[in-house]
């Protein structure tokens, strides 16, 4: 099966640095919008706050400051994506990824955002910042951000708080490091201490389905989204995505289709658009290009018909391989 690692790699890194819950102070503003404090790669950028937010997203100005001032670096920029706007409207907006967002403690790496010309202020970044890593509440003037795990009171005698931080601590490295074999035996420690916050679970499958160990992988993405689903879409997508190499590995067809198009399904409904608005080459995106191309790929065994429709549509994405098998045997995109 072919994964595009770099991806992979980017939905991993992502970290967040705190105890059981984080607090960051929302600054309310004349107009009721509210400002955090926030730097963007290590440049402090002026950052407002809206909740209903589903990406994060820079005005041109503000992307053109961080571009030219070496903030933003080539290696940031995927492109061009059409985005469905919650109106039903459509824009074009650069797409890049934020290397590292830092708001209060909590610290996020590797964060999609995009470059919206008739935004006219900096940045807005939204929950889908931060719900990944566990709930997120408003009380008043204060964003509460918990892990997932128990609070420190709470803690039973028998763990060892400071051994499961060390733990984390080294993941990150290894992530860093592309050591994916120590990584899951460090994710196996933590489990065994009863460690794991919902984020730290997706990062442990996502390791476990890079390794090879299948089974594990899809018996912890499946307690995953029995437990968590909704609650953070984005990490809905990449479970059913494992969830799908995973079956693919083991040759089970019919659930590696079942899982992949859950996942096509998932990122479709996160971007308000659809295999429709694909089809007319009004939503591209990188990401999504590698499940359809996979999918397609798991349709060739059982569906022919079915294999040309979603590598015509991997294609659209722009993934190469897609359109390369297009073009070899002469489908039209």
């Amino acid at each position: 099966m072919r994964r595009h690692l770099a991806i992979l790699l980017a939905a991993l890194a992502g970290t967040l640095t705190l105890s059981a819950q984080s607090v960051i102070k929302l600054n309310p503003q004349s107009d009721g919008r509210y400002t955090i404090d926030a730097t963007v790669n290590g440049v402090g950028v002026k950052t407002f706050y809206a909740a209903e937010n589903w990406f994060a997203s820079v005005s041109s100005t503000t992307y053109l400051f961080l571009y030219e001032n070496g903030y933003i670096e080539d290696a940031d920029v995927n492109g061009v994506t059409v985005l469905k706007m919650p109106d039903g409207s459509t824009v074009k907006a650069g797409s890049f990824v934020i290397r590292n967002l830092r708001i209060g403690n909590i610290i996020v790496q590797n964060l999609p955002a995009f470059v919206l010309t008739k935004q006219n202020v900096p940045l807005i970044v939204g929950n889908s910042a931060f719900d990944c890593f566990g709930e997120v509440v408003q009380d008043g003037d204060r964003l509460l951000v918990y892990d997932g795990t128990v609070l420190a009171e709470e803690t039973p005698k028998d763990t060892q708080p400071d051994e499961a931080d060390k733990l984390k601590a080294d993941v990150q490295e290894y992530l860093d490091a592309k050591d994916y074999a120590s990584a899951a035996k460090c994710f196996d420690a933590l489990k065994e201490m009863g460690e794991l916050s919902m984020y730290n679970e997706y990062q442990y499958a996502m390791v476990l389905n890079i390794v090879g160990r299948s089974d594990e992988c899809i018996s912890l993405c499946e307690k995953w989204i029995g437990e968590n689903l909704g609650r953070a879409m984005v990490l809905d997508y990449w479970m059913y995505d494992a969830l799908g190499d995973c079956y693919a590995r083991k040759k089970e067809v019919k659930k590696s289709i079942e899982n992949y198009e859950k996942a096509v399904a998932t990122y479709c409904k996160l971007f308000n658009t659809s295999e429709k608005e694909i089809k007319k080459s009004k939503f591209k995106d990188e990401t999504l290009s590698y499940t359809l191309y996979d999918l397609g790929r798991q349709y060739a065994s059982v569906n022919i018909g079915k294999t040309e429709y979603y590598m015509a549509l991997a294609a659209k994405s722009g993934n190469q391989a897609a359109i390369d098998f297009c073009k070899s045997v002469h489908i039209k995109y």
